[in-house]
């Protein structure tokens, strides 16, 4: 009788302590689900916060450049002449949450159809760039993505290759 009392506490300790892990791993599960919807989430969120932030220095850069061609005639290719000559804030030529990395920005011209020269600009900050710091593996998608499709690996206005009025490529 002792023994079958011995068996039996220790099946019921048995029992708790295997509810005590079906426990644990049920939370774990549920814990591994709610990470693996929330950091998309996240992400999209922070990109989409960085996202306006460095669409809206670009409007600004792009504005500068258009007042700067309506004086000259063609469009600075570097931040220093629009800096210089007051059409920009020093500030603006630096891509928000990239640790003090400037804009690209270049400008050329290019043979319009009636053979003139047509001066052209473009101006841009890479994924890698602002998103840095959030998930690499999410960085990495979009920029695969964009190359395999061909285009700008991030935000940019304007385009060097062909006259597109200086839109931006998200417009």
């Amino acid at each position: 009788m002792a023994f079958q009392l011995i068996i039996c506490k220790f099946a019921v300790k048995m029992k708790s302590l295997h509810n005590i892990l079906l426990t644990a791993c049920v939370a774990m599960l549920a814990l591994i689900c709610y990470l693996g919807i929330s950091g998309p989430l996240t992400f999209d969120g922070s990109r989409a916060r960085r996202e306006s932030a460095v669409k809206d220095r670009l409007l600004k850069i792009r504005s500068a450049e258009e007042h700067f061609k309506r004086d000259k005639g063609i469009y600075a290719g570097r931040f220093e002449d629009l800096i210089q000559g007051g059409y920009l804030a020093d500030t603006l030529r630096y891509i928000p949450y990239s640790d003090g990395e400037s804009f690209h920005l270049r400008a050329t011209s290019l043979k319009s159809r009636d053979g003139q020269p047509a001066p052209v600009m473009e101006c841009g900050a890479e994924y890698q760039q602002y998103l840095q710091g959030l998930d690499q593996h999410m960085i990495d998608q979009l920029i695969s993505t964009a190359v395999d499709m061909g285009e700008y690996p991030g935000l940019k206005i304007g385009d060097v290759s062909k006259d597109i009025h200086n839109r931006g490529n998200w417009e």
